[in-house]
């Protein structure tokens, strides 16, 4: 991924000039490149589940005593970062299939794990094909369960995660426009967000089930308004080889419904998305399956996945001066626990399943004037721990809370 950067320079450079050369191609080829140049700094007040040195901050850590009873995790803490700067190139120009056709390529600096930060990562890398009333797009994209156009406007990268799914994938998605109405259909494999289970995360319990996650949306979109429903299939096969040596044909399905709705207006925008969702640690959330019985003859496994309840609403306003415009907006989270399908073992491939409910508060503030913008976001984000019975049912509850300041500055291009 180091030598992506250059390949991309290299490749504009010389597909510059070939665009140049009337005498090669009767289409003109264009590129648009974007991105962003940002700088955050941010403060809190406890330890948190994160990635990215801190940066994309999940959910405050349980309470961990020392030998004196005092709380480790109740560490306030600092951090600085510009690893999100990212770059996007689009290329346009070519036709095929009777339909228009674009490529396009984005990546940032914030590296596949906290050990490679600061290397050239790949985001998004996709062709798509747009006829008058479908499209299809083959690569590398966000996950039809983030919803590009009804995603939270918050400062903090985490985009609302663990409320919001976080994730893109190697796809295949299609979508027909009918009207009004859009129907998407996607086929999707996993790469830098997979599941968990025995070896870690890892793409290979998708890859090794035969089947590819399956998602089907609908989307209405009608003046200022827009509705979605979805359902997203995806089938996990965690070993294929007992402790006892012995070939594991185990399997854990699981089935995730959407539903979100946006209006936009001429100064306020509202957007909310609820989802019943069923082993999604792939998408950045909480949850994930647990063993529900072993053999105790060839140490044959069944699973049974974990069930939770993500909701969220996002405000924002926008109030036009002569130089800059002000954008104050709010976000509210919501997540709740309700435990595995079937009993378990206590055995879970899961993440949190010890919180029973995780809520959260962040009001921003942002000052945009040209391609610069200055932003200020205080996130309040409280888990309730407690014990998970073999319903995955989590008891004797507690709080635990963290308060963040994020500052965040941006120059557009």
């Amino acid at each position: 991924m180091k030598y992506l950067l250059v390949l991309i320079i290299t490749a504009f450079i010389v597909l510059q000039g070939y665009s140049q050369d009337t005498t090669s191609t009767k289409k003109k080829i264009t590129f648009d490149l974007s991105g962003f140049v940002k700088t955050d700094f941010w403060v809190d007040s406890r330890k948190m589940a994160n990635a990215r040195e801190g940066l994309f901050a999940v959910f405050p850590l349980d309470v961990k005593l020392d030998a004196e009873g005092n709380d480790i995790n109740a560490a306030p803490n600092f951090n600085y970062s510009v690893i999100t700067s990212r770059t996007g190139l689009k290329i346009n120009g070519f036709n095929a299939f009777g339909a228009k056709t674009f490529g396009y390529i984005e990546a940032d600096f914030s590296g596949m794990s906290n050990s490679t930060i600061a290397t050239f990562r790949l985001r998004h890398a996709f062709l798509q094909m747009n006829w008058k009333k479908s499209s299809l797009l083959l690569g590398q994209f966000w996950h039809p369960m983030f919803v590009t156009d009804v995603f939270p406007s918050v400062i903090s990268l985490n985009t609302g995660s663990p409320f919001q799914p976080f994730i893109r994938s190697p796809q295949i998605r299609y979508t027909q426009k009918i009207g009004d109405l859009q129907i998407i259909a996607a086929a999707l494999a996993q790469r830098d967000y997979a599941n968990d289970g025995p070896m870690g995360r890892s793409y290979s319990y998708l890859s090794n089930s035969l089947i590819p996650n399956a998602h089907i949306q609908f989307k209405y979109i009608k003046n200022k308004n827009t509705f979605g429903i979805a359902a997203d299939y995806k089938l996990l096969k965690p070993r294929q080889i007992t402790d006892s040596n012995i070939i594991s044909t185990s399997t854990v399905s699981s089935i995730s419904y959407m539903a979100y709705y946006k209006w936009q207006g001429n100064k306020i925008q509202i957007k909310a998305k609820a989802i019943w969702g069923q082993n999604l640690t792939d998408n950045l959330l909480l949850g994930g399956y647990a063993i529900a019985s072993i053999n105790p003859i060839n140490d044959v496994r069944t699973y049974t996945p974990t069930q939770h309840l993500f909701t969220w609403l996002d405000i924002d306003y926008n109030i036009k001066f002569d130089k800059f415009t002000v954008l104050p907006g709010i976000f509210l989270g919501y997540l709740k626990n309700y435990g595995t399908i079937e009993d378990n073992t206590g055995i879970y491939y899961a993440t949190a399943s010890n919180i029973d409910n995780l809520r959260r508060i962040a009001p921003n503030l942002s000052i945009k004037s040209g391609n610069t913008m200055l932003s200020i976001e205080y996130e309040y984000t409280t888990a309730y721990y407690g014990t998970p019975n073999k319903s995955g049912l989590v008891k004797n509850t507690y709080s635990v809370s963290n308060n963040r300041l994020l500052f965040t500055a941006f120059y557009f291009f």
